[in-house]
């Protein structure tokens, strides 16, 4: 038992001693050695066959390689150059380039700038040219404001003037009391005038006004190629000097919003007077932004 070797049939009898030996472990267990023996040789047969292989590639791979080269024939295949093809010469006719648009072209930011605000006001004439005006052309100013004396016939009986409608003075002799229309303003209260005898104006002067609507004034985003802005606002100077009613007639680039938003801004004005009464004027301001 002590000599006995384990890969040899005894051993295998031995374990597998009463037991089932048709299920295929005993005939595995039988066959093992040669099992064993036929791998390591076909190991040590594939091992030398790779290493032989490569050391006859080594030895003898150049004269192979030189034998082919000399046995097959090279054909030389020339590779023209391509010719160029000039296209054909078209005539361009030149036309002339269209005038740019003034002012307006496609909106793009230009930060930076440097702007100069320019204001038109209306014109306002004198007192005696308003009236001579207003009275020949100015069909909605239809008050009878008059600016001489008109020749009035005498009372024989009593030595007083009459007017040919009515008599605007009492009798003092007599001691009626007067009429008084001439003293009163027979326009309508809320009528808006276009021409005054005495025109709106800032309580610090026009200078100072400008200075301070520049001052708030903030450049909204103005294309790089456009130099100068131009747009007119149209408001109405209340009674009490308030700005009101107050409008963009255009608005470029966002200038008549900015311009409408500053002057809303500003405090009241001295309000304009038609014939010694406060009245509510219009008034037309042309703004220019010069940028730079």
């Amino acid at each position: 038992m002590a000599n006995m070797n384990i890969f040899g049939k005894d051993w295998t009898d031995l374990i597998f001693k009463g037991r089932n030996k048709q299920y295929g472990a005993y005939e595995l267990r039988k066959k093992s050695g040669k099992h064993t023996l036929l791998a390591l040789i076909l190991g040590v047969f594939f091992i030398g066959l790779a290493f032989g292989s490569k050391l006859l590639y080594d030895q003898y791979g150049d004269l192979i390689a030189k034998k082919r080269t000399n046995d097959e024939t090279i054909e030389v295949i020339e590779v023209m150059p391509f010719e160029e093809v000039e296209p054909p010469v078209e005539e361009i006719i030149e036309e002339p380039e269209p005038p740019e648009p003034p002012e307006e072209e496609p909106a793009g930011a230009s930060k930076n700038v440097q702007d100069e605000l320019e204001f038109k006001e209306v014109e306002v004439k004198e007192d005696d040219k308003v009236i001579n005006e207003l009275k020949t052309s100015q069909d909605d100013f239809d008050d009878e404001t008059t600016s001489g004396q008109k020749d009035q016939e005498g009372d024989k009986e009593d030595g007083d003037l009459k007017d040919e409608k009515n008599s605007n003075t009492g009798n003092a002799s007599k001691g009626s009391q007067g009429n008084d229309r001439s003293d009163k303003f027979s326009e309508d209260p809320n009528k808006i005038y276009r021409f005054v005898q005495q025109k709106a104006d800032p309580m610090n002067g026009m200078e100072n006004f400008r200075r301070d609507f520049s001052r708030k004034f903030r450049t909204p985003d103005v294309p790089s190629n456009v130099k100068k802005v131009s747009i007119k606002l149209r408001f109405v100077v209340e009674k009490d000097g308030s700005l009101t009613d107050i409008k963009a007639l255009d608005n470029k680039y966002g200038v008549g919003d900015e311009a409408i938003r500053v002057l809303k801004s500003m405090p009241k004005w001295k309000p304009a007077k038609q014939g010694g009464n406060v009245v509510r004027s219009s008034f037309t301001w042309t703004i220019t932004l010069a940028v730079n």
